[in-house]
């Protein structure tokens, strides 16, 4: 059963991928959770030289409304968008709620619980995420203004 959802967050992660380079982006996915790097990295890269975007994306997907991500994964996240000088995001999916994944932007829009992890609802995603077609469309949404 484990082998078969961790099979099933690959498939979400592909899709993802595939969705991306659709969209005019070189992207690469890179999950790190298979432990055979001690060095931080995104699950997907991603960058348009037209669009003059490189982003790094750590993937999550629950069937539950609520889950937490360690403080590590997010510092690991951070320490590889600035090195590389992309913009970090987390992807988030809550499977069976009939929503696409939506984008929060690290760690702005991410909330720290009391054990120091980082919490992430329905709600809040809700509220706080963006979709893909807004996240790839963000400088021209920012020019416009």
């Amino acid at each position: 059963m484990k082998n078969l959802s961790k099979k099933r967050a690959a498939d979400y992660e592909r899709v993802l991928v595939n969705r991306f380079w659709d969209y005019g982006f070189a992207v690469m996915r890179a999950p790190s959770s298979s432990g055979t790097s001690k060095m931080p990295r995104p699950d997907v890269f991603a960058g348009s030289a037209e669009k003059g975007m490189l982003l790094a994306v750590e993937i999550k997907t629950s069937r539950q409304d609520v889950f937490y991500i360690q403080p590590e994964q997010i510092q690991g996240l951070l320490e590889f968008a600035d090195r590389l000088g992309a913009k970090s995001y987390v992807a988030v999916k809550f499977v069976g709620k009939r929503m696409d994944f939506l984008f929060l932007s690290v760690p702005e829009s991410l909330t720290q619980s009391k054990g120091g992890s980082y919490r992430i609802t329905v709600e809040n995603l809700k509220l706080k995420g963006v979709d893909f077609y807004t996240l790839i469309n963000e400088k021209e949404r920012k020019g416009q203004k």
